[in-house]
C-alpha cells in the first residue's frame, strides 16, 4: 500500500506542470430564460501550450512540416488520441452540449511549438440571475471552462495574448436585452473533496484530497430592455393606486359601494401581482418592482392619514375645545350665583348668545 502511495506520488511531482492559455468568444446568445435560470449560447474556445518543437516535428508528415518552417499553422489529425491534452470540460452545461473539436500547430520560436485546441460549443449554460433591480437588471452570463487534471499538472489562465470577447449581432433576444462589449475574465480553483469506501479507493482520495483544479470563466454581461416592464408594469401600479382614491369619493351612507369597489381593487392588485410572479424565478428578496409597488401603497396609507383623518382629527380638537369652553362657562356661573338665587328653574339666562334654561345649580 506504501508502496502505491509513493510511486504515485513520486509520479505527479515528476510530470511538469503546463501552463493553458484560455480564450473564449460568445459568438450567439440565443435566449435567456429567466424564470429557470439559464440561458442558450454558441461559443468558441481556444486552448494554448507550448510544447518542444521537435517532440511536434517528428509526427508531422513532410508537406505539414515545410508549412510549419514557414510559419503557417496547420491541423493535427486526431491529435488528441495519441498525445497530451488538457482534458477541457464546460463546468455549468446544462444537458447534452454540442461538441466540435480541431487541434492546430504554429512554430513561435526555434525549439518551441504552440498547439491550439479550437472547441465550438453550443447548448444550454446555468447561470444564476440576480433579479434585485428587476426590471432594470443586468445579468452576467457566463461560461466556466476546467480541466480533468489537477493544478500540479495544468494550470488554466487566461490568455494574456488573445483576449475574449462577444459578437452582439446575431444575438436573437435584441428587443428585450442588450449586449454589451465589455468581458470579465477570471480565474478560480476548486478544491478536490472525495470519498469511498473501497480500499483502493481510499488511496486514490488519499492523494486526491485537499488538491485542486484550475478553472477560467469568461463572462459577458446583457441589460434588460425594461421598456415593456415600465408601462406594463410600474404604469399599470400607478393606475390601480389612483383608483383607490375612487373610494373617498363616495357618500359615508354607502358603506356597500365602498366596500365594493375597495375589494374589486384589491383582486386587481393580487391578480397583477400573480402575472409579474409568472416570469421570474423563486426569490426570497424583493425587486425594485416590488420596492415600487410597497411604496406606491405607501403614500396612499400617507395621504389617508394627513388628508381625510387629518380633517377628522382637526373637528375632534374642535369638539374639545367647545366642552371646555362650556364647562368654563359654568364655572363661572357657579361662582358668581347669590345664595337667595340657587333654584333657577323658571329663570332664564343669556350666556355668549345662547339662553339657558331648566338649569339646577
Amino acid at each position: 500500500m506504501s508502496i502505491l502511495q509513493s510511486s504515485d506520488a513520486n509520479e505527479h511531482h515528476l510530470k511538469a506542470l503546463v501552463p493553458v492559455g484560455i480564450r473564449l468568444m460568445f459568438q450567439r446568445i440565443s435566449e435567456i430564460d429567466t424564470l429557470n435560470e439559464k440561458y442558450q449560447a454558441q461559443a468558441s474556445i481556444e486552448a494554448r501550450w507550448i510544447i518542444p518543437f521537435d517532440e511536434l516535428f517528428e509526427i508531422l508528415p513532410p508537406n505539414d512540416r515545410t508549412s510549419l518552417d514557414q510559419g503557417k499553422s496547420v491541423s493535427l489529425i486526431k491529435f488528441a488520441d495519441n498525445h497530451w491534452h488538457p482534458q477541457l470540460f464546460i463546468e455549468n452545461a446544462v444537458g447534452d452540449l454540442k461538441e466540435q473539436i480541431r487541434y492546430t500547430a504554429k512554430k513561435i520560436s526555434e525549439n518551441q511549438a504552440c498547439i491550439c485546441e479550437h472547441r465550438d460549443i453550443k447548448g444550454a449554460f446555468w447561470e444564476k440571475l440576480e433579479l434585485n433591480h428587476f426590471p432594470s437588471d443586468i445579468q452576467e452570463l457566463t461560461i466556466s471552462i476546467g480541466s480533468m487534471l489537477y493544478n500540479d499538472r495544468v494550470i488554466l489562465i487566461p490568455d494574456p495574448f488573445y483576449h475574449s470577447g462577444v459578437n452582439r449581432e446575431p444575438s436573437v433576444d435584441q428587443e428585450q436585452w442588450l449586449l454589451y462589449e465589455h468581458v470579465d475574465t477570471r480565474q478560480r480553483f476548486v478544491k478536490e473533496y472525495f470519498n469511498s469506501n473501497g480500499d483502493d479507493e481510499n488511496v486514490q482520495s488519499s492523494l486526491n484530497e485537499g488538491r485542486k483544479r484550475s478553472f477560467v470563466s469568461v463572462s459577458c454581461h446583457a441589460a434588460r430592455r425594461s421598456g415593456y416592464f415600465y408601462w406594463n408594469g410600474y404604469c399599470l401600479i400607478f393606475l390601480i393606486t389612483l383608483c383607490g382614491f375612487t373610494v373617498f369619493s363616495m357618500p359615508p351612507n354607502l358603506p356597500a359601494n365602498r366596500l365594493q369597489t375597495g375589494a374589486t381593487l384589491l383582486l386587481t392588485s393580487i391578480t397583477f401581482r400573480w402575472t409579474v410572479n409568472r416570469s421570474l424565478p423563486t426569490i426570497s428578496y424583493l425587486t425594485s418592482l416590488d420596492n415600487f409597488y410597497i411604496l406606491m401603497h405607501i403614500c396612499m396609507v400617507i395621504w389617508l392619514f394627513l388628508v381625510p383623518l387629518a380633517r377628522q382629527r382637526q373637528w375632534r380638537r374642535k369638539d374639545v375645545e367647545y366642552r371646555r369652553i362650556v364647562n368654563q362657562k359654568i364655572n363661572d356661573i357657579k361662582s358668581h350665583a347669590r345664595p337667595y338665587a340657587l333654584d333657577l328653574s323658571t329663570v332664564g339666562y343669556e350666556l355668549s348668545g345662547v339662553v339657558i334654561t331648566d338649569m339646577k345649580l
